[in-house]
């Protein structure tokens, strides 16, 4: 697939035309590594505690908001035409300096998938699975904060606390309301509600409409 990413502990099944009941999610990050390798860890935890299992496909693209979100249209549309088509779609990004991101979020609500902002990047929801964060912050803060952890450059260690994911939507709860999606405060993260909804699918429960 050129350069992209595409990456998943557990593949997209299909036999003979069909495939099981379980939710088929696909979720499209711009970070390469850190963010797949976390959606990958957090659906095995829930997998091992749920009856239904969630059908992951985590694709990095290492590019701006827009390219994500036209990546993911991308993807949603090859799926659709082999008949297997996605039950929902996430695109995952960050605030950083991207221009892209209000054209992003236009895109992504007229095609009808969710959009994940971490404000200022995704480290803030990585390091909520660990402690309080509610100042300002820096990318680069947050990396440091994070190494205390064992969070080391972009790979999250084999004893990450994935469990510990309703502390991080506790704690994203504290932060200041998002009142813009594009402009959302520091720090921030809606990757909270990617996370419910993948709850809802480890459970065979549909998610609710955007």
């Amino acid at each position: 697939m050129n350069r992209r990413q595409v990456r998943g502990s557990q593949r997209i099944s299909k036999s003979h035309g069909k495939r099981s009941e379980n939710k088929k999610i696909l979720i499209v990050t711009e970070g390469v590594k850190t963010e797949p390798q976390y959606f990958e860890g957090l659906a095995a935890h829930l997998n091992a505690q749920a009856v239904h299992v969630i059908s992951l496909k985590p694709v990095g693209t290492g590019r701006d908001p827009m390219s994500v979100v036209r990546e993911a249209d991308s993807q949603r549309e090859k799926e659709r035409r082999n008949g297997d088509a996605f039950d929902s779609v996430w695109c995952v990004v960050d605030v950083d300096e991207h221009a892209t991101l209000p054209a992003a979020c236009t895109l992504a609500a007229r095609e009808k998938m969710g959009l994940a902002i971490s404000s200022p990047c995704f480290e803030i929801w990585l390091l909520w699975h660990y402690e309080d964060r509610l100042a300002w912050s820096t990318g680069g803060a947050l990396a440091q904060r994070l190494k205390k952890f064992g969070v080391l450059g972009k790979n999250l260690p084999a004893n990450f606390p994935y469990d510990r994911f309703v502390d991080a939507k506790q704690r994203a709860e504290k932060c200041a309301v998002i009142e813009l999606k594009h402009k959302p405060p520091n720090p921030s993260s809606s990757v909270s509600e990617l996370v419910s909804e993948l709850e809802l699918a480890s459970k065979g429960k549909s998610p609710q409409s955007r």
